[in-house]
């Protein structure tokens, strides 16, 4: 009903009351009503006032705004995808996919007094469902798992990045020592070394 509302309105010559709306789409007023507040929420339509003389609150007024309809499917995945092919025909591709995580990782923590727990937070964050045990943390989900097996390399050293990223902020000599990734086939592992922890 949105979509139909949304192409009359685009249709249309001039700008349309929810009364014209329903009676064009064949839509009750109350559900045309319901969908015009999202799509002026959303950004879709413009509501006008319409020129009053007399008694009573004035008609309102919808005219479409030229832009895409948010409500669309996402595909963030195909994305990812097109970036990490492209990053991996270049020399450097997992220096850079490191630096890009940690940049990012760096970005997202708290740089809170406690660095395990704000590694945490941002793991937790991103989807990884992290258990820590002593200088481990065990990964039970990875995010990005489907692109993560096709091409580990880039990926993990994303991944990399970010936790490097995040232990960057805190006065704490603690690193990453090393990334496990699929350990038995159902969790990756972080090892951590040095520092405060």
């Amino acid at each position: 009903m949105r979509t139909t509302i949304l192409d009359t309105l685009r249709a249309a010559a001039a700008p349309m009351t929810v009364a014209e709306v329903a009676e064009a789409t064949d839509i009750p007023q109350t559900t045309v009503r319901f969908h015009l507040r999202a799509l002026t929420a959303d950004g879709l339509i413009v509501v006008d006032t319409a020129e009053h003389d007399g008694p009573g609150r004035p008609r309102l007024l919808y005219r479409a705004r030229p832009a895409m309809d948010p409500s669309g499917p996402r595909n963030y995945g195909i994305l990812a995808e097109v970036l990490l092919r492209t990053l991996a025909d270049t020399p450097d591709a997992a220096a850079r996919a490191v630096a890009a995580g940690r940049e990012w990782g760096a970005a997202g923590s708290s740089g809170s007094d406690e660095p395990v727990e704000d590694l945490l937070a941002v793991l937790d964050d991103l989807g990884f469902a992290p258990e820590a045990a002593g200088d481990r943390i065990r990964l039970n989900r990875c995010p990005f798992l489907e692109l993560a097996r096709r091409q580990p390399a880039l990926t993990c050293s994303v991944h990399r990045g970010i936790v490097q990223g995040v232990l960057s902020r805190h006065h704490t000599d603690l690193r990453l020592e090393r990334l496990d990734a699929f350990v038995d086939g159902d969790h990756c592992l972080a090892v951590l070394a040095g520092g405060r922890r």
